[in-house]
């Protein structure tokens, strides 16, 4: 198991996307909406979509969330320097992947692939190919560069599912639900964190993103299903920087929610 990664600045944020098709009120726009639920739904079940960063920069990490894909469907990610539509593929083309391989799993409705090592590109293309459906759905994309902690979350970490469903009890006995959707939350403790990662990642983190924009965390790299394994939402209590037991070595909680 490889030590947990966050990724703090998403590259897709203030870039633009285009589509090969998009519903009138579910535009490629939404790919940058950091709620997953609010998707791009593209008018064919083969259709493909290209975000344009900002400018050429360095990243390792790419996730899409919020896909809505049956059984046979299929992804493809292509990486490109300097080609609008993301053809050219000159820094990276995963091929055509199928739902069970390590990076895309339908049942989380995610897709998440990290390069062994950064590389700089400014277009992000992904093609989507869902036989068995009359359309495809994304709700966001994340692009940048994951850093892996120094040191490792402790043992006692915590993550489950959450339940919105509301259930109550009539005065007969009965027992009666309101279906909601479930989200996964993450707790976890870093008990040994650097003087260099406390002052660059975790002050960035705390400073920057706040309790109000997402984060994409990697639980373990080395996964063999990273959509499981990788929570996109909010760190939703700013927990102070403890002092550790030696100087330069620092402690830090976080629980983070799904966003949905």
């Amino acid at each position: 198991m490889a030590n947990a990664c966050i990724m703090v600045d998403n590259q897709a944020d203030g870039g633009r996307v285009v589509a090969s098709s998009q519903a009138l009120a579910m535009p490629a726009s939404n790919l940058l909406n950091p709620h997953p639920s609010e998707r791009w739904r593209a008018l064919a079940p083969s259709a493909w979509a290209v975000l344009r960063k900002t400018a050429l920069a360095p990243a390792d990490t790419v996730m899409l969330c919020g896909l809505t894909c049956g059984p046979n469907a299929t992804i493809r990610l292509r990486l490109s320097s300097s080609d609008s539509l993301g053809v050219a593929a000159d820094v990276l083309d995963t091929g055509v992947i199928s739902s069970g391989d390590a990076h895309f799993d339908i049942a989380y409705g995610s897709f998440v692939w990290r390069l062994p090592a950064p590389a700089a590109w400014q277009f992000t293309r992904v093609d989507i190919d869902d036989p068995d459906a009359d359309f495809v759905e994304a709700g966001c994309i994340a692009d940048g560069l994951a850093e892996s902690f120094d040191y490792n979350f402790v043992r006692g970490g915590e993550r489950q599912w959450v339940d919105r469903s509301r259930v109550s009890s009539t005065s007969s006995g009965m027992t009666l639900t309101w279906d909601d959707v479930s989200f996964r939350r993450l707790n976890l403790s870093f008990d040994f964190i650097s003087l260099q990662q406390k002052n660059g990642l975790i002050e960035r983190l705390d400073r920057v993103k706040g309790r109000r924009r997402n984060v994409l965390f990697i639980v373990d790299p080395d996964s063999d299903n990273l959509p499981r394994d990788s929570v996109y939402g909010l760190v939703t209590d700013l927990t102070p920087v403890s002092f550790g037991p030696v100087n330069d070595i620092f402690g830090k909680q976080f629980r983070i929610d799904e966003r949905i």
